[in-house]
């Protein structure tokens, strides 16, 4: 009988201490919200402050997507001119540009024959008479290779490496490539990318900060609290989770309102940039939050706001002699 006693109170114990967790949890989570809820002139302000600081990186990044998505969309794709040796058959460049077009990193290759390069450059100069008296053409042969590019940052790396393979063919002479502009897309798109994430990770440490500085400022107000609750025995982990829960629905609700803050200045963009659309005659649309960017946004916001609690209540316990 004793032993069936012992072993369903033995039983009973992991229920129990679930149900005391749970407990506790619950109580956090509402004691959390109720504090957030009593002060709402103090936590509209912090919430405004961290929302502005999301705000910033979430719409340059947005804004470098849609640059880069414009450029997709509206670049005129750079061209290989291989210009081939005078002695070069037109069967021979027509087998290499067969040979060309099978390379992975080439989407199309045309070939301008000796005929059609004198003949178009007959049409756009004056001197036609002159061409012909020429007796023989001494133009080349010409191969128009076009590049299969995947991406705008990569652009400028992806033509100079097949530019460097095709210049190996024996029959090429000359190569001839214009990507000076598509080096200067690259860079400036490299540069706002760059800067995008140095000012991503400086506003992510000020909302830290404001979150941190918020969460120190109710311990200090809670500070009497906290001693009774320890000298009856509380655990830290019973200590810090009010203060953890508060900061994670600061940065949360604070990234929830930098979404509306972006998604409002991207309607107010969408009238203008369609005017600008129309005026050149295009059909380009403002590309806004996805679900995955917004997933995002409020895991990073989410995780600053326990993190900066996190810390805040962690300092005041090594203040406190505690050993954590």
């Amino acid at each position: 009988m004793t032993t069936d006693k012992k072993q369903s109170r033995t039983n009973h114990q992991p229920q129990n201490f679930f149900d005391s967790w749970r407990n506790q949890v619950s109580a956090a989570i509402r004691f959390s919200l109720r504090r957030l809820w009593y002060n709402p002139i103090s936590t509209w302000i912090t919430l405004f402050a961290i929302a502005l600081a999301l705000s910033l990186p979430a719409g340059m990044h947005l804004f470098l997507k849609n640059l880069q998505t414009l450029t997709d969309n509206n670049r005129q794709i750079p061209t290989i001119s291989l210009f081939l040796h005078q002695e070069t058959t037109i069967q021979q460049a027509r087998d290499r540009a067969e040979l060309i077009t099978e390379l992975s990193e080439v989407e199309q290759v045309d070939v301008i024959t000796k005929d059609d390069a004198i003949d178009e450059f007959a049409s756009i100069t004056e001197f036609v008479e002159s061409i012909k008296t020429l007796g023989d053409n001494l133009l080349p042969h010409v191969l128009v290779v076009t590049p299969k590019l995947n991406s705008p940052l990569t652009m400028g790396q992806d033509i100079k490496s097949l530019t460097d393979k095709l210049q190996n063919y024996v029959e090429v002479d000359t190569v001839q490539a214009d990507i000076e502009w598509v080096m200067r897309l690259q860079r400036i798109i490299a540069i706002a990318d760059r800067i995008t994430w140095v000012i991503g990770i400086l506003l992510a440490l000020t909302v830290l900060l404001v979150i941190g500085n918020t969460i120190r400022l109710d311990i200090e107000n809670r500070k009497q609290e906290i001693d009774v609750a320890r000298f009856i025995g509380a655990t830290h982990a019973y200590i810090r989770r009010p203060f953890v829960l508060g900061g994670l629905w600061l940065g949360l609700f604070g990234g929830i309102i930098s979404l509306v803050v972006v998604h409002l200045a991207m309607l107010s963009l969408v009238p203008k940039v369609n005017a600008l659309s129309n005026t050149y005659g295009g059909q380009f649309t403002l590309t806004g939050l996805n679900f995955s960017m917004t997933f995002v946004i409020l895991v990073i916001s989410g995780l600053l706001g326990i993190i900066g609690a996190w810390l805040a209540v962690s300092q005041h316990l090594r203040q406190q002699k505690i050993i954590l």
